[in-house]
């Protein structure tokens, strides 16, 4: 059951509580008035624990993009390596087959260059992504932060207010009863709803 839920019937056990004859004040069950307050308490460590989880997801995410891009950029320089690697095999074949070294030598040398200039891209293609990732990531993991800051900010504002109108409920009550103590009518009343019911006036 949320919080919200348990703030609800907190409510109600005042406003079910049997109203005083010609006043506004009600007879409260103190033990199920504290009950139902016990489970409101009970709750709101549960709520802050989530909103903290959410927070936690933040470097999850960074590490998750992190990762993501180290391996692109592994993979662009495995790429580039065989790339070279191949190329510098072709060029070896053909300075010792062919008669036409020279010309073999400036082909090479520009598939060579060729060759670096499009691992360069590519690594630097695989950088750019890995920093949009990451810039992503980030953005998302604050919307999370702000959004969980806001939503644990409401809880507790919200279970503030309630628990602060709830107790000064009480209070005013107590100080009622207390006030009305040595009336003979309000004795009557009292014995006829119960001496057993442990009530107070709110």
């Amino acid at each position: 059951m949320s919080i919200y839920k348990l703030i609800d019937r907190l409510g109600l056990v005042v406003e079910e509580s049997p109203s005083i004859p010609w006043s506004s004040y009600k007879l409260v069950n103190i033990e199920k008035f504290y009950d139902q307050l016990e489970l409101v308490m009970s709750k709101l460590p549960q709520e802050i624990k989530e909103a903290t989880s959410i927070l936690n997801q933040k470097e999850e995410i960074l590490s998750q993009s992190q990762s993501k891009a180290e391996k692109v950029l592994k993979e662009a320089q495995k790429q580039a390596d065989e790339l070279l690697e191949s190329t510098q095999y072709k060029v070896d074949r053909m300075v010792k087959d062919s008669e036409i070294l020279k010309k073999i030598e400036q082909e090479a040398e520009q598939i060579k260059r060729t060759i670096l200039q499009e691992a360069e891209d590519m690594r630097m293609k695989a950088l750019k992504e890995a920093e949009e990732m990451r810039k992503k990531a980030y953005e998302e993991a604050e919307e999370v932060r702000l959004g969980a800051d806001h939503y644990a900010e409401t809880v507790l504002l919200s279970l503030d207010q309630d628990l602060s109108s709830a107790l000064s409920t009480v209070r005013n009550g107590q100080k009622q009863l207390m006030s009305k103590s040595s009336s003979k009518k309000f004795s009557s009343s009292m014995q006829s709803n119960g001496r057993d019911k442990e009530t107070v006036v709110v």
